[in-house]
């Protein structure tokens, strides 16, 4: 018997769970929090569909949240196995896990102080003390080493893009005489992104489970240079604040270094920047000691591989630092974490620079069904943080050349390697419409067997 369960990142973007089952042994790939609508965001409180003292191991494919978030809460449940990952992995979930356990923390504490909360009491998805036991559990594997999880379950990984240290997951499968190969594609990057490695090749697979996060879109041809050359003169003009909601990991590192890159260059006025993210700061460390899993010029960025780094690149760690820039004066920008604005310092920044017609508020990346960020890119005039309005005075700008995530051509240029036709491709991590469209560019272009699975839908395999 070979079972695959999907206990997330099915009909949805978020939440990404693959529990593999044999007679022997249950493999969990990935073990992330959903995110987005409240309907969604009710499911990680939710019992677990297994017995975490059950699982054999945990593959992490990357260290956003939604991939390896619900990795403590699982370990106070009784998991007690190995969480396989690559080194850069390892280390960007420790920021991850434990910056996440603060903003929860913090956040039950103002809720509680406030009284913002419907229950009575509100509580953290899972403490300080819950990612330090997932933290120990973690166990780095480099890209192409096959690993051994049970006696008959083994798995290597392969660069993915998307940020540093992702990776897609092969994994080798006996099973009373026969032994299966399943391809996960983890998140696939873009290519031709200074920051990460180009995707690797994948191999010829029995089964496929495809990401389809723009399954059905293609990214718009704009050179993230030119826009930025673009808002950075506009914002000048205005004497104002250009706010940029971006992720911790990955984005806030590629936005600073093509920011650092345009002024080394010229090509824009000088401009303050400010990095006011602790998680943010503490991210690019990693990505200075792991410099052989990115693409940077080393000799371009003076031999540091710094890419925070910069004349007029401020950083603040400190919530009064944070605060002090309320009295910033523009021009300037400001990036700031989370990236889709479901919390952390972001939301007070868009309190202060939100309601001002001179500021700009440029969204860099994927903003996921039901989150503030997703309003702000639809065009609301008004929202709500911490149940206040807010008028959005502030031109908002979607940015689409920034994307992390592969659109539906790079994907299909991702599965050109593989020559023989899995026996089924489940397409998953995505919005219906953006999953039900790859898996009609898949049927069209390679005429394979597509599924689209339900929440905690389970195949045989």
């Amino acid at each position: 018997m070979i079972q695959l369960s999907f206990h997330g990142a099915a009909g949805t973007v978020t939440g990404s769970k693959y529990l593999l089952r044999t007679d022997d042994s249950a493999v969990l790939i990935d073990c992330g929090v959903f995110q987005g609508r409240r309907q969604l965001r009710q499911l990680n409180w939710d019992p677990p569909p297994f017995d975490p003292a059950e699982i054999s191991g945990i593959i992490l494919t990357h260290a956003h949240i939604d991939h390896i978030g619900y990795l403590p809460r699982l370990a106070k449940q009784g998991f007690r196995g190995k969480a396989y990952c690559t080194a850069p992995t390892a280390d960007l979930a420790v920021i991850s896990l434990l910056d996440s356990a603060h903003i929860q923390e913090e956040d039950a504490d103002f809720r509680n102080r406030k009284k913002l909360t419907h229950h009575k009491k509100a509580l953290p998805l899972f403490t300080k003390a819950d990612a330090e036991t997932a933290i120990n559990q973690m166990h780095p594997v480099p890209y192409d080493d096959w690993v051994s999880i049970t006696d008959n379950v083994r798995f290597r990984m392969r660069p993915a893009g998307h940020i540093l240290g992702a990776a897609s997951v092969e994994l080798e499968v006996a099973d009373k005489g026969r032994t299966i190969q399943i391809l996960f594609s983890g998140d696939i990057g873009r290519y031709g992104n200074p920051l990460t490695r180009d995707p690797g090749e994948p191999s010829n697979c029995d089964y496929l489970i495809c990401e389809s996060t723009y399954g059905g879109r293609l990214h718009a041809p704009e050179d993230p240079r030119s826009v930025f050359i673009d808002l950075v003169r506009e914002i000048v003009e205005r004497e104002g604040i250009l706010l940029i909601p971006a992720f911790a990991v990955g984005r806030t590192q590629q936005i600073t270094y093509l920011i650092n890159e345009l002024t080394r260059h010229d090509l824009i006025p000088p401009i303050d920047v400010h990095i006011d993210s602790p998680m943010a700061i503490s991210v690019t460390g990693t990505y200075c000691k792991f410099h052989d899993y990115h693409a940077i010029d080393l000799k371009q960025m003076g031999g540091h591989g710094c890419v925070l780094e910069g004349k007029r690149v401020f950083l603040h760690r400190s919530r009064q630092s944070s605060m002090e820039l309320n009295r910033l004066k523009g021009p300037s920008i400001v990036l700031s974490a989370s990236g889709m604005l479901t919390g952390g310092r972001i939301l007070h920044h868009l309190i202060h620079r939100l309601p001002g017609p001179n500021n700009i508020v440029a969204l860099a990346g994927f903003m996921a069904e039901g989150t503030l960020g997703r309003r702000l890119a639809d065009g609301a005039t008004e929202i709500r943080i911490h149940k206040r309005p807010v008028e959005v005075g502030a031109k908002v700008v979607v940015m689409q050349g920034l994307s992390g995530h592969a659109d539906f051509h790079e994907l299909l240029h991702w599965l050109e390697p593989i020559t023989n036709a899995p026996s089924r491709v489940f397409v998953t991590h995505g919005e219906k419409q953006q999953s039900e469209a790859m898996a009609q560019h898949i049927k069209e272009e390679r005429g394979w067997d597509c599924h689209i699975p339900t929440l905690h839908e389970t195949v045989e395999l």
